[in-house]
């Protein structure tokens, strides 16, 4: 079980940075208009 989650760890780390920048983008978009 250990071996599985350290080969998701990197993935979920990226899954997790995609989705703040996400989140980020959407809101000063939203503050441009």
């Amino acid at each position: 079980m250990g071996k599985v989650l350290k080969r998701l760890h990197y993935p979920l780390d990226v899954i997790v940075l995609c989705v703040r920048w996400y989140v980020a983008y959407s809101l000063s978009l939203r503050n441009l208009e």
